[in-house]
C-alpha cells in the first residue's frame, strides 16, 4: 500500500514538472512575439486606436492624426461605436456638422437595444444640441440601465427639461416611476406634485412604498396641505390618528407611526388574547438607562383653529424612578400649546387618557409623543413595561384661536 502511494506520488510530480517547463516555454514564445508584433497589436486594437484618436483630438488638438487613429479604429471594427462617437465629435471641431449629426445618426442603428456606450452617446448628443436623441437615450438609460447611469441620466433630463409636463412628454411613460422616485429622492416638490398625478394611476401595491416616501418628502418640506390630501385619499380617511389600534405594524414614515431605537427598551406588538381582547403597542424598559425617551411619535394632519382631543387606554406594571412616561402634543414646525398628560403610575391596569389638543390657525399638524424625561435621582435607571390601545384623536366642537393663547 505504501508503495502505491509512492509511486502515485512520483508520477504526479513528474507531471507537473513537465507541465511547468511547457507553461515556461509558451510564456517565452509569446513574450517574444509580443515584443516583436506590439506594432502590430497596437494598429489592430480598436480601443487602443480610438483611446489615442481622443488624446491627439482633445490634448494635441491634432485633427489629422485623431481622424487617422478613428477610421484605423473602424477599418479594424466597423460597428465600435466609441470610434464613430469620437469622429462625430471631431467633425463638428472640423465645422463638419452635418456630416457629424449624420455619423451620431448612425450611431443609433449600430446601438439600438445596446445598453454599453448608451451615456457616451448622450454625452455627445448634449454637445450637440440633439434632444430628439437625448429624449431616446435618456428614456432607454431611465428604463433599462439602472444604478449610476440611470441616476445621472436622471439628473441631466431634469436639467434639459424643467417643466414636468414637458419631461413627461419628451421621456414616455416607461419613465415616469424612475422620474417621481427621483423627483421625491432630490425633493423636486413642483415637478413631484405634477408627476404624481400621472403616477397615482399606477396600480397601488406597486405604488404604496413611493407614495409614502413622496408624502414624507413633502412634510419635511411643510407641503402639509398637499401630504394630507394624499394620505388621506390613500392611506387613513378619518379618524385623524393613523393606527391607533395598534393593528398594523408601524410605518416609520409619513403621517405613520414612528418608532425610533433606543438602547434602554423595546417594543413589540401584542395580539389580541382570551384575557386581553386588544392590540396594544407593548414598551419595556429594561432597567439599563437614565432614559430620556422621545422617539416615539405620530404627526398628524389637523385642521387649524380647531380644538380635538386624544384619547386612548394605557396600562403599566412595575414602573421605576420619579420620572414615568406621558404622551404630549405640540405644533409640528409651528407655533402651538404643548400640552401634556400627568405622568404614568407605576402600576395601573388599563386606564383612560384623555388630552386636549389646541390648533392654532397657522398649523396645519400636531405631533402625539410619548415621552419621559429623564430623572435627576440617584435611583434614575428606569424599568418596567407601559402597554397602549385605542389610541385615537376626536374632532371637538370648540373653536381655537389666538385669544385662547393669552
Amino acid at each position: 500500500m505504501l508503495f502505491l502511494r509512492f509511486l502515485c506520488v512520483t508520477i504526479l510530480c513528474a507531471l507537473a514538472t513537465v507541465q511547468i517547463r511547457f507553461a515556461l516555454y509558451e510564456q517565452t514564445e509569446y513574450s517574444r512575439n509580443e515584443s516583436m508584433d506590439s506594432h502590430h497589436a497596437f494598429q489592430s486594437n480598436p480601443y487602443i486606436l480610438t483611446w489615442l484618436g481622443k488624446q491627439k483630438h482633445l490634448f494635441d488638438a491634432d485633427l489629422t492624426q485623431a481622424n487617422d487613429l478613428y477610421k484605423q479604429a473602424l477599418i479594424v471594427n466597423p460597428v465600435y461605436i466609441p470610434a464613430w462617437l469620437g469622429l462625430a465629435e471631431l467633425q463638428v471641431d472640423q465645422n463638419e456638422n452635418e456630416n457629424a449629426n449624420a455619423i451620431l445618426d448612425y450611431t443609433g442603428v449600430l446601438s439600438e437595444d445596446v445598453k454599453r456606450w448608451r451615456w457616451d452617446k448622450v454625452l455627445v448628443a448634449y454637445q450637440f444640441g440633439r434632444n430628439d436623441v437625448l429624449a431616446s437615450d435618456l428614456s432607454y438609460i431611465i428604463a433599462e440601465i439602472p444604478g449610476k447611469t440611470r441616476n445621472n441620466a436622471l439628473r441631466m433630463a431634469f436639467s434639459l427639461w424643467p417643466d414636468a409636463k414637458e419631461l413627461q412628454k419628451q421621456l414616455g411613460e416607461e419613465s415616469l416611476e424612475y422620474l417621481f422616485q427621483y423627483a421625491t429622492r432630490k425633493r423636486k416638490v413642483e415637478q413631484g406634485l405634477i408627476l404624481w398625478e400621472n403616477f397615482r394611476t399606477k396600480t397601488f401595491d406597486r405604488q404604496e412604498k413611493d407614495t409614502l416616501a413622496f408624502i414624507n418628502m413633502l412634510i419635511g418640506k411643510s407641503e402639509i396641505a398637499s401630504a394630507a390630501t394624499i394620505w388621506k385619499n390613500y392611506f387613513n380617511n378619518p379618524p385623524f390618528l393613523f393606527n391607533g389600534d395598534f393593528n398594523k405594524k408601524p410605518l416609520q414614515t409619513a403621517f405613520g407611526w414612528r418608532i425610533g431605537k433606543n438602547k434602554g427598551a423595546t417594543w413589540q406588538i401584542t395580539e389580541p388574547t382570551k384575557k386581553e381582547p386588544r392590540y396594544a403597542f407593548k414598551l419595556h424598559f429594561k432597567r439599563q438607562k437614565n432614559i430620556n425617551l422621545h422617539n416615539i411619535m405620530q404627526i398628524v394632519p389637523l385642521q387649524g383653529g380647531r380644538v380635538y382631543a386624544l384619547k386612548g387606554e394605557v396600562k403599566t406594571k412595575n414602573l421605576t424612578t420619579d420620572q414615568l412616561p406621558f404622551f404630549e402634543v405640540y405644533g409640528y414646525k409651528c407655533k402651538a400649546p404643548r400640552n401634556t398628560t400627568k405622568m404614568f403610575s407605576s402600576d395601573q391596569d388599563w386606564t383612560e387618557i384623555f388630552l386636549l389638543i389646541q390648533v392654532p390657525d397657522d398649523c396645519d399638524a400636531m405631533v402625539v409623543r410619548l415621552r419621559r424625561k429623564e430623572s435627576t435621582h440617584i435611583d434614575n435607571i428606569l424599568g418596567g413595561d407601559i402597554w397602549l390601545a385605542n389610541l385615537e384623536i376626536a374632532e371637538s366642537s370648540e373653536i381655537y384661536t389666538i385669544l385662547d393663547e393669552k
